[in-house]
Protein backbone atom coordinates (compact mmCIF):
# COMPACT_ATOMS: atom_id res chain seq x y z
CA UNK A 1 0.00 0.00 0.00
CA UNK A 2 0.65 3.64 -1.39
CA UNK A 3 -0.73 6.64 0.46
CA UNK A 4 0.89 10.30 -0.47
CA UNK A 5 -0.57 13.46 -1.81
CA UNK A 6 -1.47 14.10 -5.23
CA UNK A 7 1.29 16.70 -5.50
CA UNK A 8 4.04 13.90 -5.42
CA UNK A 9 2.65 11.61 -7.97
CA UNK A 10 5.00 11.94 -10.36
CA UNK A 11 7.36 9.87 -8.44
CA UNK A 12 5.17 6.96 -8.81
CA UNK A 13 4.89 6.85 -12.07
CA UNK A 14 7.39 4.25 -12.75
CA UNK A 15 6.16 1.29 -10.20
CA UNK A 16 3.16 0.16 -13.36
CA UNK A 17 3.32 1.06 -17.36
CA UNK A 18 -0.25 2.85 -16.45
CA UNK A 19 0.45 5.25 -13.47
CA UNK A 20 1.34 7.74 -15.69
CA UNK A 21 -1.91 7.43 -17.60
CA UNK A 22 -4.14 7.24 -14.40
CA UNK A 23 -2.43 10.31 -12.88
CA UNK A 24 -2.13 12.37 -16.05
CA UNK A 25 -6.27 11.91 -15.99
CA UNK A 26 -6.26 12.88 -12.07
CA UNK A 27 -4.68 16.41 -13.06
CA UNK A 28 -6.24 16.97 -16.29
CA UNK A 29 -9.59 16.56 -15.65
CA UNK A 30 -12.22 18.21 -12.52
CA UNK A 31 -13.37 14.95 -10.88
CA UNK A 32 -16.00 16.84 -9.01
CA UNK A 33 -17.87 17.69 -11.77
CA UNK A 34 -17.76 14.24 -13.16
CA UNK A 35 -21.31 12.07 -12.62
CA UNK A 36 -21.26 9.02 -11.36
CA UNK A 37 -20.53 6.12 -13.52
CA UNK A 38 -17.75 4.18 -15.01
CA UNK A 39 -15.26 5.51 -17.00
CA UNK A 40 -12.87 3.70 -19.17
CA UNK A 41 -9.09 5.10 -19.70
CA UNK A 42 -8.12 1.78 -22.14
CA UNK A 43 -11.09 -0.71 -21.77
CA UNK A 44 -11.02 -2.81 -19.14
CA UNK A 45 -7.01 -2.54 -18.86
CA UNK A 46 -7.66 1.06 -17.11
CA UNK A 47 -10.82 2.54 -16.03
CA UNK A 48 -12.68 4.34 -12.99
CA UNK A 49 -15.03 4.40 -11.28
CA UNK A 50 -16.60 7.37 -10.00
CA UNK A 51 -18.56 6.99 -6.62
CA UNK A 52 -20.67 8.57 -3.99
CA UNK A 53 -21.87 7.43 -0.56
CA UNK A 54 -21.93 7.95 3.01
CA UNK A 55 -19.29 6.76 5.25
CA UNK A 56 -20.19 4.09 7.73
CA UNK A 57 -18.23 2.55 11.14
CA UNK A 58 -17.20 -0.63 10.08
CA UNK A 59 -17.35 -1.89 6.54
CA UNK A 60 -16.19 -4.90 4.46
CA UNK A 61 -12.34 -5.66 4.05
CA UNK A 62 -11.66 -6.68 0.78
CA UNK A 63 -9.08 -7.48 -1.69
CA UNK A 64 -8.01 -7.93 -5.25
CA UNK A 65 -6.25 -10.69 -7.49
CA UNK A 66 -6.44 -8.91 -11.13
CA UNK A 67 -6.58 -5.00 -10.41
CA UNK A 68 -4.39 -2.56 -8.64
CA UNK A 69 -6.37 0.00 -6.92
CA UNK A 70 -5.48 3.72 -7.13
CA UNK A 71 -8.07 5.63 -4.99
CA UNK A 72 -8.78 9.08 -4.69
CA UNK A 73 -11.21 11.02 -2.52
CA UNK A 74 -12.64 13.80 -4.17
CA UNK A 75 -14.85 15.19 -1.68
CA UNK A 76 -15.35 14.90 2.14
CA UNK A 77 -13.17 12.46 3.66
CA UNK A 78 -12.69 8.76 5.23
CA UNK A 79 -10.62 6.23 7.12
CA UNK A 80 -9.23 3.62 4.72
CA UNK A 81 -8.64 0.48 7.19
CA UNK A 82 -5.26 -1.62 5.47
CA UNK A 83 -3.28 -4.83 6.37
CA UNK A 84 -1.48 -7.41 4.68
CA UNK A 85 -3.58 -10.46 3.07
CA UNK A 86 -1.47 -12.88 4.66
CA UNK A 87 -3.11 -11.67 8.27
CA UNK A 88 -6.46 -12.24 7.21
CA UNK A 89 -8.82 -14.95 6.63
CA UNK A 90 -11.48 -15.64 4.14
CA UNK A 91 -15.52 -14.92 4.85
CA UNK A 92 -16.45 -14.58 1.60
CA UNK A 93 -14.94 -16.42 -1.63
CA UNK A 94 -13.43 -14.71 -4.27
CA UNK A 95 -15.66 -13.20 -7.20
CA UNK A 96 -13.62 -13.46 -10.64
CA UNK A 97 -16.34 -11.59 -12.34
CA UNK A 98 -16.19 -8.74 -9.90
CA UNK A 99 -12.16 -9.41 -8.81
CA UNK A 100 -12.57 -9.22 -5.13
CA UNK A 101 -12.87 -11.55 -2.17
CA UNK A 102 -14.13 -10.47 1.22
CA UNK A 103 -11.92 -10.61 4.08
CA UNK A 104 -12.19 -10.85 8.30
CA UNK A 105 -9.02 -9.42 9.91
CA UNK A 106 -7.50 -6.55 11.63
CA UNK A 107 -6.37 -3.26 10.20
CA UNK A 108 -4.48 0.04 10.62
CA UNK A 109 -6.21 3.20 9.40
CA UNK A 110 -5.31 6.24 7.75
CA UNK A 111 -7.23 9.25 7.01
CA UNK A 112 -7.48 10.22 3.11
CA UNK A 113 -9.62 13.64 1.46
CA UNK A 114 -8.92 15.42 -1.66
CA UNK A 115 -5.20 15.74 -1.26
CA UNK A 116 -4.24 12.15 -1.16
CA UNK A 117 -4.33 9.73 -3.55
CA UNK A 118 -3.65 5.63 -2.03
CA UNK A 119 -2.37 2.54 -3.92
CA UNK A 120 -3.91 -0.87 -2.90
CA UNK A 121 -1.80 -3.80 -4.34
CA UNK A 122 -3.14 -7.51 -4.67
CA UNK A 123 -1.49 -8.42 -1.43
CA UNK A 124 -3.24 -5.14 0.52
CA UNK A 125 -6.34 -5.99 2.01
CA UNK A 126 -8.37 -2.97 2.42
CA UNK A 127 -11.74 -1.50 3.96
CA UNK A 128 -12.30 1.94 2.56
CA UNK A 129 -15.38 4.35 3.71
CA UNK A 130 -15.13 4.20 6.85
CA UNK A 131 -16.76 7.33 9.13
CA UNK A 132 -13.94 10.27 10.24
CA UNK A 133 -16.10 11.15 13.35
CA UNK A 134 -19.33 10.77 12.01
CA UNK A 135 -21.17 9.62 8.45
CA UNK A 136 -19.98 11.51 6.16
CA UNK A 137 -20.80 12.24 2.24
CA UNK A 138 -18.31 10.93 0.10
CA UNK A 139 -17.00 11.05 -3.39
CA UNK A 140 -14.24 9.16 -4.77
CA UNK A 141 -12.96 7.56 -7.59
CA UNK A 142 -11.77 4.33 -7.58
CA UNK A 143 -9.26 3.72 -10.60
CA UNK A 144 -8.70 -0.37 -10.88
CA UNK A 145 -5.10 -0.92 -12.88
CA UNK A 146 -4.76 -4.92 -14.67
CA UNK A 147 -1.72 -5.52 -13.03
Amino acid sequence: MIIDTLENCEKYITLHKDFKLVFDYIHSHNLTEKECGRYELRGSEVFFNLQEYETKPVQKLEAHKKYIDIQVVVSGEEYMGYTNIEKTSVCENYDEEKDVVFLNGNTDKIKADNTTFLIFYPQDAHMPALSVNEPKHVKKAIFKILK
